[in-house]
């Protein structure tokens, strides 16, 4: 499956790594929050871009700087949607917060400290586009990591529900 600027859910990517992978991990998902999300601010920044009113007397650099403030509202809502990613791997959970372009936070759970795992679609959009989220319990020291809106989130779950059960045979089995 090819790699996109929209893609929100990849099962086992070739091409993609993260900061402080290890060299026997391999990744089992790759999800971003349901494309679907962005509609709210494309609707809303249209509007702002064509349909908005401009005042007869308004001169030529507020015009200007309000359509900056557009544009950056539009890029800004994009990389806020594009890097705030979800990684499931054969051996952590790893959830990457993109804040603004220079603040980011990455939590990274093992596989060993998940509790239980559940989805929850909720709402007539999320059911129709079926997405939702993923809360998973964990007896770290963050005590809850929920994916947000991300795709199929029942499969998620279960798939998670079977690394976990994956990563407990092999650790009893030591």
């Amino acid at each position: 499956m090819a790699f996109d600027l929209f893609t929100d859910f990849l099962e086992k990517p070739s091409n993609v790594r993260f900061d402080h992978q290890e060299d026997d991990e391999t990744i089992e998902l790759f999800l971003r929050q349901h494309f679907i999300v962005n509609l709210p601010w494309v609707v809303f920044s249209i509007f702002a871009l064509f349909f908005a009113q401009v005042p007869s007397n308004l001169i030529l650099s507020a015009l200007i700087i309000y359509f900056l403030v557009i544009t950056g509202y539009m890029i800004e809502s994009y990389l806020h949607w594009y890097f705030n990613i979800y990684i499931v791997t054969n051996m952590h959970l790893v959830d990457i917060n993109f804040h603004t372009l220079l603040s980011r936070e990455i939590i990274e759970v093992r596989l060993e400290d998940v509790q239980s795992q559940s989805s929850k679609i909720q709402g007539f959009f999320k059911s129709i586009f079926h997405f939702g989220d993923v809360v998973i319990e964990t007896a770290g020291e963050r005590q809850r990591i929920t994916f947000l809106n991300v795709p199929k989130p029942d499969a998620v779950a279960d798939r998670i529900q079977d690394l976990t059960a994956v990563q407990e045979r092999e650790s009893n089995a030591f």
